[in-house]
C-alpha cells in the first residue's frame, strides 16, 4: 500500500518517535523511506551550520533503516518546510508523509500554525502524524 514514505524530519528527539513507528510500518508495507530536513535560515553561516548538522543527522537516521533492511534516501532542501515538503512529495510520487508533532498548545496551533497542520491541508495523499511524547 504505502511503496514511498516521505519522513520530514526536524533534527531533534521528537523525531524518534516516527522514527519507530516507520521501521515497522516500512518492513510490512516493504516501503522505501525518503528522509527530509528542510533548512530555512536567514544567514550564510547559520545555512552551513544547518547544512552540516543536517547532513550528519540524517546519515545517523539513515543507517536506522538500513540496518533493519530498509532502503533508505536521504534529502536536505532550502526554504520554507510547509511548502517544500508537499512539493517533494509529488516529485518523489510519495503515498504517505509521516511526521511527528511537537504537540504545541491549541492557541499557539491557531496563531501560528504548524509545519504539520498547513502539510496535512495542502497535500492529497494520506498524512501519519504521531505526537512527540513531552518531556
Amino acid at each position: 500500500m504505502y511503496k514511498k514514505i516521505l519522513v520530514p524530519l526536524d533534527g531533534t528527539s521528537v523525531d524518534d518517535v516516527i522514527i519507530d513507528h516507520l521501521k515497522e510500518l516500512a518492513k510490512i508495507h516493504s516501503s522505501k523511506v525518503y528522509l527530509i530536513r528542510v533548512i530555512h535560515c536567514h544567514t550564510r553561516d547559520e545555512l552551513s551550520y544547518q547544512t552540516e548538522k543536517a547532513e550528519e543527522f540524517l546519515k545517523e537516521k539513515k543507517k536506522i533503516f538500513n540496518d533493519a533492511g530498509i532502503q533508505c534516501n536521504c534529502i536536505i532542501e532550502y526554504g520554507e518546510p510547509e511548502r517544500i515538503i508537499p512539493e517533494k512529495a509529488d516529485e518523489i510520487g510519495a503515498d504517505l508523509i509521516a511526521m511527528a508533532t511537537h504537540g504545541h498548545n491549541w492557541l499557539v496551533d491557531i496563531l501560528f500554525g504548524s509545519v504539520a497542520h498547513k502539510v496535512r491541508h495542502t497535500v492529497s495523499i494520506p498524512v501519519l502524524m504521531i505526537r512527540a511524547k513531552r518531556r
